[in-house]
């Protein structure tokens, strides 16, 4: 009987405990339903550009900044189609195809806080920031420059296209491939035409050919002189089928040229030459009058350029299209269009892979981002000098269309790296 009561007792106890446990525990907290965190703020990063259109460049520079426009505006369709709430901007300055005005530039862009800028253009502008953007850490990306003076290790100017150092061999192989032993140089006093006018006539000689170089003062508003200077230089050598000239001009400068050896009886016999600053639409109608094309056709004018993607390539008919639309004319007017718009791109998307507004930073990416970028352009691996590595020309001539509008149209290649000339046609 005693056992059966201790039992109960227990049974008693221990659920007198369980009560008493529950009533004293805490009670669980109620969990909140979930919510929609809130959107990310948007960073936007800025881009300069830092491109003439102004003075020799006033008539392809704005191509060249469109250019560079249409794809920051890409990147941005890009992101916001992906949710992501980082976008691009610009701030364009006019460098004023100047050394002074190209600084001037960089300064102003220096006060608005960039550190990636586009451009400038013109060998010589390059040249008169390299101390300014090293020291300033702003990463610069030439669309167009190509003279050995701003070719330096380890600075902070990278350059789309090839430099001279491969544009000149070029010219050289090209002139003596075409029959030609003895070259009157016309070269305009930069350090561009400069430049460009010593490589040449070094190759050419290395040949074994003869070179003349005539260097004139391209801001002087009469050219005729020069022009009377090279048509001697041209009869001296023979004016005959191994003699050419290699004209190596900007658009108000060349036109000039141009105007004045159409009129010469000498300079009209021989064959004619000129590298991608002469590729301009400035020298074709409508902007030209027809006796400077057809000048051009009668001296079977060729002008190597670096090269673009072909019109076939998927890329390169997207960027013609989306540019036409956008701004109401052709890039193909510009060679250099093409450059500034892989330029952008892979300004960019180095500015985005960093997400981190630093130009050092920038300078230690851009070459990685270039090594793994294939645009209109075609690969944009870097050099030592951070200079497009892969020396590949157009060969273009003038053409005049079946409705009556000139072109310049692609009718060869050169391949730096075997030296090799492939013709479609004869200039």
């Amino acid at each position: 009987m005693e056992a059966k009561v201790w039992g109960i007792l227990l049974v008693v106890l221990f659920l007198v405990g369980l009560g008493a446990g529950y009533l004293i525990a805490p009670k669980p907290e109620a969990v909140a339903p979930p919510t929609t965190p809130p959107p990310p703020e948007e960073e936007e990063y800025v881009i300069g550009l830092a491109i003439a259109v102004t003075g020799g460049y006033a008539v392809d520079g704005p191509r060249r900044r469109n250019a560079a426009i249409l794809a920051i505006e890409e990147i941005n369709r890009i992101l916001e189609e992906a949710g992501c709430p980082v976008r691009l901007t610009y701030i364009h300055e006019d460098t004023k195809t100047s050394a002074e005005g190209s600084l001037a530039a960089f300064e102003k862009l220096s006060a608005a806080g960039v550190k990636m800028v586009i451009g400038p253009l013109a060998t010589s502008e390059c040249k008169a920031i390299l101390d300014y953007a090293q020291s300033h850490k702003m990463v610069a990306v030439s669309p167009s420059s190509t003279g050995t003076a701003a070719m330096v290790a380890g600075d902070f100017v990278y350059r789309a296209p090839s430099p001279d150092k491969y544009q000149g061999p070029a010219l050289a192989n090209i002139l003596w491939q075409q029959g030609i032993r003895k070259l009157v140089i016309m070269a305009r006093n930069d350090d561009y035409g400069v430049g460009l006018a010593d490589l040449t006539a070094e190759n050419f000689e290395k040949l074994g050919g003869q070179a003349e170089k005539i260097i004139y003062d391209h801001t002087l508003p009469d050219l005729s002189a020069d022009v009377e200077r090279a048509s001697a230089a041209v009869a001296n050598f023979g004016a005959d089928e191994e003699t050419a000239v290699l004209v190596i001009a900007f658009d108000d400068d060349g036109i000039k040229i141009l105007e004045a050896a159409r009129l010469d009886p000498t300079l009209s016999s021989v064959r004619w030459f000129g590298p991608d600053s002469m590729k301009r639409a400035t020298f074709l109608p409508p902007k030209a009058k027809e006796d400077v094309a057809l000048f051009l056709q009668s001296v079977h004018f060729m002008v190597t350029t670096p090269a673009v993607g072909a019109k076939d390539n998927p890329l390169v008919q997207e960027f013609i299209t989306k540019y036409t639309e956008r701004f109401g004319e052709s890039p193909e007017a510009s060679t250099y269009a093409f450059y500034a718009y892989d330029a952008a791109w892979v300004a960019g998307l180095t500015v985005l892979v960093a997400h981190k507004y630093d130009g050092e930073v920038f300078q230690k990416l851009l070459p990685h981002i270039a090594k793994h970028f294939y645009g209109v352009t075609g690969w944009k691996l870097l050099d030592e000098y951070g200079d497009a590595a892969i020396p590949i020309y157009d060969i273009v001539a003038p053409r005049k269309l079946p409705d009556g509008t000139w072109t310049f149209e692609t009718i060869g290649k050169y391949d730096g790296t075997t030296k090799s000339i492939t013709l479609y046609e004869q200039p």
